[in-house]
């Protein structure tokens, strides 16, 4: 990329290797050993970038730097080009003392360049005037010489790159660092006879700059834009640019990439685009147009059939393609033919005429009607057809082979696919006759597939839309059970959209419409449905009665993916209300949508087991679990669906009770944020969490800003984790009053439901907000008394919340909440804190287990016992440190500063006896045999600071005698 069209903002991203290799040249030639390197690649792949970046490091290190670029010509090319500018900016650099700088040869060459007298009479004079002048700047520092866009050089500077590339590499501290782009290397540029050479080849090296990866693309795009890239933003603008930086940065700039499916090149863009089509005869022009009309990538057979050239003349065009490089081979297969690039292909389809478009898509469709062998490959010639009938507004087969095309894409789980092919259905469904017969389906059952589709792309918003159309157009004659399908799925799709409400409602509608008739599969579904709705509100025990009436059922009727699902409701209420047998419904129901093949019921069970997993306190099974069928989502490509979302969301829950921050972080973060609000409520709060308590208060606010008008429901999962973090983030900011209103509001929301571990959750941040009150610094009794009273009944509302059947989980919050409480009535004990931290230590909950340290702590340093409050410091100050959570940091900062511990130096190794180091010492030079003179000699102390310490070594080891002495440290092993 030329500098002149380089953004100026452009963030440097990548590159490692490259700029690792480039330093490594520089430091060969600080060591008198020449390098030239030719650096290659697409226009905009980002070698200037690269280039200007190594230019200024390398300045930094005191290498002289000198640079210059070839000019794209269109008539007779400058001589030297480069040459020239790289003399005028060293002149501008060095001012006055150029002359002085440079050395007589540059003197020369200013002259011969200013035609100022003086005259060298063949190039070799030139090139010996720019090695002598390269070679003065490089007696002391070396010098790099970077030479850009040669695939523009003129025959002089081509030969000057010979001269300097195939001069004697010793003795001389110069890095030729050259760039080309790879599309211009055809065999008729000079640089390509240039770089053919077997004598410039040995002496030179190649670097080929790769385009981004989708990952570095969104760095770069990100930094670009000052913030994260919606992922889904990077997806696209990744495979329009196919990683090119310039590409990618104007796409994004110019908001060209505002639909998957009319992506309108900036002008700018266009015109560079097509002016590598400058030049190309008439015969390649008509293959890629072609080419273009095909789609990004055609076969070789398809091609041969519609251009409709001759044999030779279509070998020739091809090969004048493949020599520019717009078209190249399959990685995998030869006979497949794409576009180098994306854009190219995009901007050559809209050069083309609609008539020539219309004709083409025809041809095509033709041609693979008559050979569907012609496709791509052996399964594509369904969707290529429906594409070609499509484009060329052939209404008829359009529909019909758009529906064929969907459903296959389906079948195969290519749902994106699926979409387009069924969207493009239905907006022809009433441009023709009979469509029905057309499409083989009705219009409902089409919009049941097409609602699937968009289900499984991602789009939830528009499967709830799909549905609703088809209830809206189901007839008052349509069966009860068709009726009543409907609106199961519409709850489905609700739910999934975040609307549990509706959901709820529509559960209902669907019962209420087979009340009455015989038992169905159908049926239990639809109560397994209602079970779920009422487990998301918290109503555990009914939960349980609905999802055991929809096993029966399901067994009662033979329906094996119905029991699936049923277990799986069924199993979830037993674990939430403290029966562990649910697991093995859970890991049943595993089994059976694996064997099934129910990818929705698959998803669901693996959330749900890693759900009630993390429920008893089996965190490690939990992460393990959601992270598996995180995985299989992966693989199948549907990470980025609601299902997708549930997943990350229980994984990185787990995840972050572990004190895994970073990793639940990067789930979140990859999978969940680009969803709609609506759909990503629990990963939000759950990445709340790790702000609020890491500090970052600014992001915490914004994430639970994002949250809060959007329908929460009944679920105290959520409602209780909200009001906690909310009440949390009060806290941290110093605003005790806002913390317990926000724990007033919580424990109001869920204080009907069957969920003890929430409340009691909520019991113990409230209770920690009035410790705090109470036990600040200039509290008075007023604060104290108030303090007691918010105690005393979020103590009452606690025991009220703890079940008969306590688990672990809820056995450690009520005594968390009785800690706080005697806090607050200032009788706390490090002994009472010693329980809550081994609690919490037991099933590796390292953050809680740190907070709990460090009120124990405080307690002991209350007490007076300043060692053991120093002790537990630096335990607690590890995990803190660890897991980076600031805020506590520094309350375990400030404490350690009172009892006199400095966190930054290392902690003294403990030694036998508390011996001291000096003490420690004169033990061993006793052992050694020395008196006290020795001793004090070897030590550089005074005999009387050696007989004061060892008597302290005879006291605290029991002894009267230094060989007493010498004895028990052999005996103990004090000095192995």
């Amino acid at each position: 990329m030329n500098p002149a069209t380089e953004p100026a903002e452009a963030a440097f991203v990548g590159r490692a290797e490259e700029r690792e290799k480039l330093d490594r040249r520089l430091a060969e030639v600080r060591d008198g050993h020449a390098r030239t390197v030719l650096i290659g690649g697409d226009a905009g792949v980002g070698k200037s970038r690269l280039v200007a970046t190594f230019a200024e490091s390398a300045r930094a290190t005191g290498a002289h730097v000198l640079s210059g670029a070839c000019e794209e010509h269109f008539g007779d090319p400058m001589p030297y080009r480069p040459l020239l500018e790289l003399l005028e900016n060293f002149a501008r650099e060095h001012g006055d003392k150029a002359g002085e700088v440079g050395g007589p040869a540059y003197e020369r060459l200013a002259r011969f360049f200013d035609l100022g007298g003086d005259s060298m009479t063949s190039p070799q004079q030139v090139f010996l005037s720019v090695r002598r002048m390269l070679d003065d700047l490089g007696a002391d520092t070396p010098v790099v010489l970077i030479i850009e866009d040669l695939h523009w050089a003129d025959p002089s500077t081509l030969d000057l790159v010979r001269h300097l590339g195939q001069a004697r590499q010793d003795d001389r501290r110069l890095l030729l660092i050259c760039t080309f782009r790879q599309s211009e290397l055809s065999r008729d540029n000079p640089l390509w006879k240039l770089m053919a050479g077997p004598a410039f080849v040995r002496q030179t090296e190649r670097i080929e700059l790769p385009a981004f990866t989708r990952t570095e693309l969104s760095e770069f795009l990100d930094a670009v834009n000052g913030g994260r890239t919606d992922p889904q933003l990077v997806k696209l603008c990744y495979d329009w640019s196919d990683g090119i930086a310039f590409y990618a940065e104007q796409l994004i700039a110019t908001g060209a990439l505002n639909s998957q499916d009319d992506v309108r090149l900036p002008p700018n863009m266009e015109s560079l685009v097509l002016a590598r089509l400058i030049g190309l005869g008439e015969d390649a022009l008509k293959v890629l147009r072609v080419a273009a009309v095909a789609g990004r990538a055609m076969s070789r057979q398809l091609l041969r059939t519609v251009s409709g050239l001759p044999p030779e003349a279509l070998r020739e065009a091809l090969q004048e393609c493949f020599d520019r490089q717009m078209l190249m081979t399959g990685q995998d297969d030869g006979d497949v033919y794409r576009f180098r690039h994306a854009l190219l292909r995009e901007a050559v389809y809209q050069g083309t005429v609609r008539d020539t478009q219309v004709d083409l898509h025809t041809a095509m469709a033709e041609a693979l009607t008559d050979d569907p062998g012609l496709s791509l490959t052996e399964g594509s010639a369904t969707a290529e057809l429906a594409s070609h009938w499509y484009q060329a507004d052939v209404r008829p087969k359009a529909l019909a082979s758009a529906v064929q095309a969907g459903q296959l894409a389906a079948r195969t789980l290519a749902f994106p696919s699926a979409e387009v092919q069924y969207g493009r259905a239905l907006q022809l469904w009433r441009q023709v006759a009979d469509p029905e017969e057309l499409a083989g389906v009705g219009r409902v059952q089409l919009l049941i597939e097409a609602a699937d589709a968009a289900r499984w792309s991602g789009h939830v918003d528009r499967a709830v839309e799909y549905i609703r159309e088809a209830i809206e157009e189901t007839t008052a004659g349509s069966t009860t059970d068709r009726r009543a399908e409907l609106q199961e799925r519409l709850a489905t799709y609700l739910w999934e959209a975040g609307q549990k409400a509706e959901s709820t409602k529509a559960f209902q509608e669907a019962k209420r419409l087979l009340d009455g008739k015989p038992p169905s599969a159908m049926e239990a579904r639809v109560l397994a449905g209602i079970a779920l709705a009422y487990l998301q509100a918290g109503h555990y025990v009914d939960g349980k009665k609905e999802a055991d009436k929809a096993l029966e059922l399901a067994r009662k009727v033979g329906a094996s993916a119905e029991e699936g699902r049923a277990l799986n409701v069924s199993g979830l209420a037993r674990c939430m209300l403290g029966d562990q047998d649910g697991v093995e419904r859970l890991r049943r129901s595993l089994e059976i949508a694996q064997t099934v093949h129910h990818i929705e019921d698959l998803f669901r069970a693996y959330g749900n087991l890693g759900l009630v997993l993390e429920h008893a306190g089996r965190l490690r099974e939990s992460a393990e679990v959601t992270k598996q069928g995180l995985e299989e989502a992966r693989q199948l490509d549907l990470a980025n669906t609601r299902q997708g979302t549930v997943l990350a969301n229980n994984s990185s829950a787990a995840l972050v009770l572990l004190g895994e921050w970073d990793d639940a972080e990067r789930i979140i973060t990859e999978v969940s944020l680009e969803r709609p609000v609506a759909e990503s409520l629990y990963p939000r709060l759950t990445l709340a969490e790790i702000k609020v308590a890491r500090g970052d208060y600014g992001q915490a606010h914004d994430l639970l800003t994002s949250i809060a008008t959007v329908e929460h429901g009944e679920d105290p999962r959520f409602l209780g984790p909200l009001h906690t973090i909310r009440a949390e983030l009060a806290l941290c900011e110093g605003d005790r009053a806002r913390a317990v209103d926000e724990v007033k509001r919580g424990v109001e929301a869920v204080r009907g439901s069957d969920n003890s571990v929430e409340l009691l959750r909520l019991c113990a941040v409230g209770l920690r907000a009035a410790a705090d009150g109470a036990t600040r610094k200039g509290a008075t009794e007023a604060d104290r008394v108030s303090a007691r009273a918010i105690g005393d009944w979020l103590a009452h509302e606690g025991s009220g919340a703890a079940p008969e059947s306590p688990t672990a989980e809820t056995e450690q919050l009520v005594l968390l909440c009785k800690a706080e409480r005697q806090r607050i009535q200032g009788t706390d004990s490090d002994a009472l804190w010693s329980k809550v931290v081994a609690g919490w230590a037991e099933p590796d909950r390292p953050y809680p287990a740190a907070y709990a340290g460090f009120r124990q702590a405080t307690a002991a340093a209350a007490a007076g016992d300043k060692t053991a409050a120093r002790s537990i410091l630096r335990d607690v100050h590890k995990v803190v440190t660890k897991l980076r959570a600031e805020p506590l940091r520094d309350k375990v900062y400030a404490l350690a500063k009172r009892v006199g511990l400095d966190l930054d130096r290392p902690a003294e190794v403990e030694r036998p006896y508390d011996l001291t180091e000096a003490e420690f010492e004169t033990l061993r030079f006793l052992a050694e045999g020395k008196d006290a003179a020795g001793i004090a000699a070897a030590r550089n102390v005074s005999p009387r600071t050696v007989e004061t310490q060892r008597g302290k070594v005879y006291k605290k080891l029991g002894v009267r005698t230094g060989g007493e002495a010498v004895a028990l440290a052999h005996k103990e092993g004090l000095l192995d």
